[in-house]
């Protein structure tokens, strides 16, 4: 299976960055099920004042569209190396995702977080670092 067709079997409208029109979408459901994850986290785990803080503040981070993400997607060249590797990038996103929404304890909720603020920022760089069109 793919990473796209791994991505569509869990979001099945996501735009995809292939298609130059629906870029924008992107971000905004990648976001958007990370949230969810996150939300019902928050409200299964009830986690302590410090976790708690962390995890609200990457709620917020996935309410809203990354206006990095999208100028660097309306400047970007999207070869289908750098296609493929977003697919890849996204695909690890929903699958913390499904990390957050299994973890048990808040160690486990700790880790997710780490990664899901790790693979947001590396999905960014290799969207900004790729040639301009």
């Amino acid at each position: 299976m793919t990473d796209l067709e791994f991505i569509r079997q869990h979001i099945p409208t996501y735009a995809d960055y292939a298609d130059e029109s629906a870029r924008h979408q992107v971000d905004k459901q990648i976001r958007a099920w990370l949230g969810e994850a996150l939300s019902d986290a928050r409200s299964r785990l009830k986690p302590a004042e410090s976790l708690s803080d962390r995890l609200d503040g990457m709620i917020l981070r996935c309410e809203f569209s990354d206006q990095r993400v999208i100028r660097a997607a309306d400047h970007a060249r999207f070869d289908q190396q750098l296609i493929d590797r977003v697919h890849q990038l996204d695909r690890q996103l929903i699958d913390v995702a499904d990390r957050v929404r299994a973890a048990t304890n808040e160690d486990g909720l700790s880790a997710a977080l780490d990664e899901v603020a790790r693979l947001l920022d590396e999905r960014f760089g290799a969207i900004a670092d790729a040639p301009s069109t």
